[in-house]
């Protein structure tokens, strides 16, 4: 099954940022103000996700695509050169950040097709528009160190998401990112869906524990899982996905 897995050829590079409490409110309603200069200097944007549920409460984590690392590198060069943006960087940033770091996701576009999504990756999601004020649900399987287990899970992921979206008939939930670490903690793959809210994720929840086939896939992935976790976001108002 080897042949059929299918790596993105950018990667995603996703950002956490976790506010000073006192800050938050203020450094979300900068950004909303900033929003078409932050756009121009972060040209690879997709969302910008405030923590809801299951994670730090002052964490904002935000998503961006990328071509290549040089692409990357050229746009934080740009982004540095920018004066303008250099400047309300600055004021957006200062006395709120309590600790920031980023990682890069590689997309496996594999598990994205077999989900029904769009197979060319998150740079193509486009999120229902009747689902306005929807949630984001950020699914985390720590796995065990060596070369093979990524590659063991995605085939895994690809022979059991057909039937684990088959039994959502009520098509509640929307896969935004399915990808694994290149740069960051290793072995750890990711799920990003969004929902119209949490309750409804639950009963997509549900929903899947009927489906035997992917019982089967998580009995298959469990050994080689250290950790699992899961988390909700709401999109901020400067947020391309909305």
């Amino acid at each position: 099954m080897a042949s059929k897995l299918v790596a993105g050829k950018g990667f995603i590079e996703v950002r956490r940022a976790v506010l000073r409490p006192e800050r938050r409110a203020a450094y979300l309603m900068a950004h909303a103000n900033a929003a078409p200069l932050l756009s121009r200097a972060r040209p690879g944007l997709l969302a910008s996700l405030v923590a809801e549920l299951g994670a730090d409460a002052n964490e904002v984590i935000s998503l961006h695509a990328h071509a290549s690392y040089d692409e990357r590198d050229a746009r934080e060069a740009a982004a540095r050169a920018d004066a303008e943006f250099g400047a309300a960087l600055g004021e957006l940033s200062t006395g709120a950040l309590h600790a920031e770091r980023s990682e890069a996701f590689v997309e496996a576009l594999e598990c994205v097709a077999a989900a029904g999504a769009d197979a060319r990756g998150a740079a193509a999601f486009a999120p229902r528009a009747d689902r306005r004020g929807a949630v984001y649900e950020w699914r985390e399987y720590q796995l065990v160190l060596g070369y093979n287990p990524i590659p063991k899970l995605r085939e895994a992921f690809v022979a059991g998401l057909p039937s684990k979206v088959a039994v959502d008939v009520e098509q509640r939930a929307e896969l935004a990112f399915m990808g694994w670490t290149d740069v960051g903690g290793l072995n750890r793959f990711v799920e990003l869906w969004r929902y119209a809210s949490i309750q409804e994720a639950m009963r997509a929840r549900e929903a899947a524990r009927a489906s035997a086939e992917w019982r089967g896939t998580i009995g298959t992935v469990a050994p080689m899982v250290q950790s699992f976790s899961t988390a909700f976001y709401r999109p901020a108002v400067h947020s391309p996905w909305q």
